[in-house]
């Protein structure tokens, strides 16, 4: 027995992805899987939720090309969770348009034939080490390590050369927004990256790490956004509390984003938007209008996802005073945009659904 095999959480399914896929790395070592049991805020029935995944195993994905190690198992992978179904769905692949990462039923079967077969009792009934718990609070809302804020830094420093080189202003990025990069850190992963904080009711609930630079992120070994664990993406949006004082919303997918809209701009920290989210915006903008900015890349990989959100929007469109609609940009990324020219884009655009936009504060 191999000295890491002695120390993992689930030793079954370590050896099963040994002998699968020859070579295996391991993430959150001896971290146990934290959960709860939480309201479904549509159907108000009970789900599971992972608030920390624990020990992963990473292996090169048997479902795309990947080289880099980028699939990730759960150490719980095929145990039952609180309403007895086999969990299965406890693998992604972090590599873009891989079938694992956009969630392909056929995939999971794929994995689940590849490591269990018809042997799938035997990896439910595989013993778990108990593992050390983590405090996710303290991991999402607290900062990720000794951190400054970015327009405290010098103007040759690599975050500032990158920001401005972006068009974004360092000033405001780090006035309005509160954005940091991290000096050090406990956990290697974390350091030399520009961390942009989450507020949910002025109290930071996450964050969000990105490296200074740009590259061909399928092919990269860092991701080009790492969330902090815990972080309740699909309950919140970023920014929402600066722009809930203003007569207008627009939901986008990333931070950069809002920084190029502005205040009026918030992001869903993702590509899609949940139930709760759309329950979250009707409320807070039920007297004014509301804007899901879509850009092009978006509608032509995720066609699916895409129709959901749009469906989405036509049902806020008849609960907000003044409208909600979608607008599909021609092309491009939000976040490179000119604000001047989004802001008219929208409003024009807009007003074709007959939904009227005002950029003013309330």
């Amino acid at each position: 027995m191999s000295n890491e095999e002695k120390i993992v959480l689930n030793r079954m399914l370590y050896r099963r992805l040994k002998a699968t896929f020859k070579h295996v790395r391991i993430a959150n070592l001896g971290e146990k899987q934290q959960r709860r049991l939480a309201t479904d805020l549509v159907t108000g029935k009970k789900k599971p939720e992972i608030t920390h995944a624990g020990e992963y195993y990473r292996v090169c994905c048997p479902c795309c090309n990947d080289t880099e190690f980028k699939c990730y198992v759960n150490h719980m992978y095929a145990k039952d969770d609180e309403l007895g179904r086999s969990q299965t769905h406890l693998v992604h692949c972090f590599k873009a348009g891989c079938p694992l990462e956009t969630g392909e039923s056929s995939a999971y079967d794929q994995v689940k034939e590849m490591l269990c077969g018809y042997k799938i009792v035997e990896f439910q009934a595989a013993p778990i080490r108990p593992g050390k718990e983590v405090d996710v609070d303290a991991i999402r809302a607290t900062w990720p390590g000794e951190v400054i804020r970015v327009d405290k830094l010098p103007p040759t420093h690599e975050a500032v050369v990158y920001l401005e080189g972006r068009g974004y202003s360092v000033e405001r990025l780090g006035r309005f927004y509160n954005v940091h990069w991290v000096l050090s850190s406990e956990r290697f992963f974390h350091e030399q990256k520009i961390c942009i904080p989450v507020y949910h009711r002025k109290k930071m609930v996450g964050w969000q790490l990105r490296p200074p630079y740009e590259c061909d992120w399928k092919l990269s070994r860092v991701p080009k956004y790492y969330t902090a664990p815990g972080t309740p993406k699909s309950k919140i949006f970023y920014n929402l509390g600066n722009a809930e004082k203003y007569r207008v919303g627009v939901v986008m997918e990333g931070v950069t984003d809002v920084w190029s809209l502005g205040p009026q701009g918030v992001c869903t920290l993702g590509a899609r938007m949940a139930p709760a989210q759309f329950k979250l915006f009707e409320r807070k903008f039920k007297d004014w209008a509301g804007i899901l900015l879509v850009d092009s890349d978006y509608r032509e990989k995720e066609p699916e996802a895409y129709a959901k959100l749009v469906a989405g929007a036509e049902d806020l469109n008849d609960k907000l005073k003044f409208g909600f609609c979608t607008v599909d940009l021609p092309s491009g990324d939000p976040g490179s945009l000119d604000r001047q020219f989004l802001r008219s884009f929208i409003t024009e655009e807009a007003a074709k659904k007959n939904v009227t936009v005002s950029w003013k504060r309330r």
